[in-house]
């Protein structure tokens, strides 16, 4: 939110010392959005030149599509979608800018989201979305078919359309319990920026992958908390979702309240489980939790052998597919 209060310190009037505070962190914020746009830039070059199509999404393609500026946003790491069959080369790609895989790395397989790390560079590798929550919905045809360019100085990227952008903000958000207020401003800037969008699609979309509950949730937080423009037709359809006056008490009681505890792993489960619309959604994540669950031990171990094997190598922050 640091960009945000920045952008608004002349109507907040802060106190002197908390105006240089904010103006320091803001510095700090905007060199390292920069820094790693700059990144994604010299990462998509590598990709295009290996023949490999690429498109990256979150991180500055968001900041991107709903501020205009990759400094009117904060973000800590780089996410890149690519084919599934590209994945080997994109990967080998990767190795020679200098990534090195990133820990836990045996563990995952080719159906998931893929770390790395250079330095103090996070980057997720993705060939699909999270399979968790979408399984075998969880196509992403749709979103290559949309892409828009969007424009990163004096470069021009393909990425996700609006439509897609807000699909995927609502699923990233409702997957971490909305527990950053930046997600909803996101949600209404996209929705502020672009009057015109397809309203039909997103809902099209939504449906499709199972999602339409936490997409309406996303919209109606965003248009009761930060005040994002809906047309009247969509505030319709979010209000039609009996279900969703509990999540959304949930939200606003445990994630926006004063002193509130995080969550804990039956409450994380339980949000999720009543973010499903669908009976067969339900049973098919707890299905999956109960089997992480009974994996966990061989994890573990399988983790902290590694962790001694690479003592040595530099570490750096693993961030899972569709998390921030």
């Amino acid at each position: 939110m640091v960009p945000l209060l920045d952008q608004h310190a002349a109507t907040l009037q802060p106190p002197v010392w908390a105006a240089l505070r904010l103006e320091r962190e803001f510095a700090a914020a905007a060199r390292r959005s920069l820094a790693l746009t700059s990144d994604l830039v010299e990462i998509m070059a590598a990709l295009r030149t290996a023949g490999i199509s690429a498109t990256p999404f979150k991180g500055p393609a968001l900041a991107v599509a709903a501020w205009g500026r990759v400094i009117l946003r904060q973000f800590e790491n780089l996410d890149v979608l690519v084919h599934r069959a590209d994945v080997a080369e994109a990967e080998r790609v990767l190795l020679r800018l200098g990534f090195e895989s990133g820990p836990g790395a045996e563990l995952r397989g080719p159906g998931h989201a893929r770390s790395y790390v250079r330095g103090d560079v996070p980057l997720v590798l993705h060939c699909g979305l999270s399979s968790r929550w979408l399984g075998t919905r969880g196509s992403v045809a749709g979103l290559w078919v949309r892409r828009r360019p969007l424009e990163f100085g004096d470069v021009r990227l393909a990425a996700p359309a609006p439509e897609d952008h807000l699909v995927l903000l609502a699923l990233h958000a409702a997957q971490r319990l909305w527990g950053r207020l930046n997600w909803l401003a996101d949600m209404a800037a996209m929705l502020e920026r672009y009057p015109k969008l397809d309203h039909f699609a997103v809902r099209y979309e939504a449906r499709r992958h199972g999602i339409e509950r936490v997409v309406r949730l996303g919209l109606g937080l965003a248009q009761a908390l930060v005040d994002a423009p809906l047309p009247r037709d969509v505030a319709i359809w979010v209000r039609r979702d009996r279900g969703l006056d509990d999540l959304v008490r949930t939200v606003c009681t445990r994630r926006f309240g004063l002193n509130a505890p995080p969550p804990g792993l039956f409450e994380s489960a339980r949000f999720h489980l009543r973010s499903r619309e669908r009976w067969s959604d339900r049973v098919r994540y707890a299905a999956r939790g109960a089997g992480s669950a009974l994996a966990l031990p061989a994890r573990m171990a399988v983790r902290a052998t590694s962790g001694q094997r690479d003592r040595g190598r530099r570490e750096g922050t693993v961030i899972p597919a569709f998390h921030r």
